[in-house]
């Protein structure tokens, strides 16, 4: 080397060698554009140039700012696929869903991609109703009924706290003619009061002023209590036993009363009219309820003590057995009180309700024979 600068000519060699590598390199630098990939910046070289990104890199699908894309094999900007069971509507089994266009999410997705509203359950499913639940009888779209436990939409009973209640008349004092015109067999004058049926041996209608009352052993009951009924009450097992002592009356309702509209208690006084007129055994009053349209006539008397029996007069799916009061043996003409409760929810009672109160001896006899001739009023019947 230090020949080399000994000799000038050998320097300027040298130093034009120097310049021409430099030459070089500046040519390299200035050569690589924008657009270019240099071999000094080979790490920073990207699949996607145009997006300066890597396939399969996150990238933004629609511009937003939000980055929920991802670049695909031909540098293209993906929104990222989701599976739905159901494609179509962009849903999976089970998502809600609107089942009508309203907006609302009232539906889930079914297995057969459908949307359904969500099915609820009814005890009465033709009427979408559970029982209990208020309805509307007559379709006046007001809710004036229940749903009772036949799925039925049966009309809400009145509340009626004070007597005679449900009970029309029921002191008998409402009049359409003199009880004393007839010893007996005329309880039609009393208003909203009828005989069971339509001749024979019916029940009697009596006031303050009576004195004859068919028998000469009878005794007016006590305190004096202004116009009140009597008849004969008989219980027998005999089954060829006459109809000569079988008697009864018919009250017609304030309203029709429904089956499970509730429970009601019924009340009556009542006398030993026959006290002097020999011993009896106990009997038994029985009280029913009966749908009969008021246009109807009434039954044809009967032909036995039993026969028919009180629960066919008016047709066994027109009545109903609502209860009996035992009258004691030692009973006397002083006026006594019976009561007791019917639950209209534990009853089979006619379809279209019951419309009337029948009051006869009850056809469910004791073993021991008894008959008295037994004076009534005051009936009343509340809930």
């Amino acid at each position: 080397m230090k020949n080399l600068y000994r000799y000038p000519e050998n320097l300027n060699l040298l130093n034009n060698t120097v310049k021409l590598i430099c030459v070089f390199m500046l040519v390299v630098f200035t050569s690589c554009s924008d657009d270019e990939i240099c071999a000094y910046d080979q790490d920073m070289i990207n699949d996607c140039a145009d997006l300066e990104l890597n396939i399969g890199d996150a990238c933004d699908a629609d511009g937003d700012g939000n980055t929920d894309g991802i670049v695909n094999d031909f540098c293209e900007c993906i929104t990222e696929s989701i599976e739905f069971d159901c494609e179509e509507q962009q849903l999976s089994f089970g998502d809600a869903c609107d089942s009508n266009g309203d907006g609302n999410l009232d539906g889930t997705v079914t297995d057969e991609c459908e949307c359904l509203t969500e099915t609820v359950e009814f005890e009465c499913e033709d009427l979408q109703l559970n029982f209990g639940d208020a309805c509307d009888t007559n379709g006046d779209g007001f809710n004036d009924g229940t749903i009772d436990d036949n799925c039925e939409c049966m009309p809400n009973a009145p509340v009626i706290t004070s007597c005679p209640g449900f009970i029309q008349n029921g002191d008998f004092e409402t009049i359409t003619g003199d009880p004393n015109t007839r010893i007996d067999e005329d309880i039609d004058l009393a208003t909203h009061w009828k005989a069971l049926w339509q001749t024979g041996s019916l029940a009697d209608l009596f006031d303050n002023t009576t004195t004859n009352f068919g028998a000469g052993c009878f005794a007016a009951p006590t305190p004096s209590s202004g116009v009140f009924a009597g008849m004969w009450i008989e219980n027998s097992t005999n089954p060829n036993g006459g109809p000569g002592f079988r008697e009864g009356m018919f009250n017609e309702l304030t309203t029709t009363i429904n089956q499970s509209s509730g429970t009601y208690t019924l009340s009556f006084d009542y006398a030993n009219m026959s006290e002097s007129c020999g011993a009896s055994n106990d009997v038994k009053v029985g009280v029913y309820g009966v749908y009969h349209p008021i246009a109807n006539p009434l039954p044809a008397s009967p032909t036995g003590i039993s026969t028919p029996t009180n629960l066919d007069l008016f047709g066994a799916a027109n009545t109903v057995f609502l209860g009996e009061v035992v009258i004691t043996s030692t009973t006397t003409n002083a006026w006594q009180t019976a009561t007791f409760t019917i639950d209209t929810s534990l009853l089979t009672f006619p379809t279209n309700g019951i419309n009337h109160i029948m009051v006869t001896n009850s056809h469910l006899p004791f073993d021991a024979y008894g008959k008295m001739y037994l004076g009534f009023d005051n009936f009343c019947l509340t809930n």
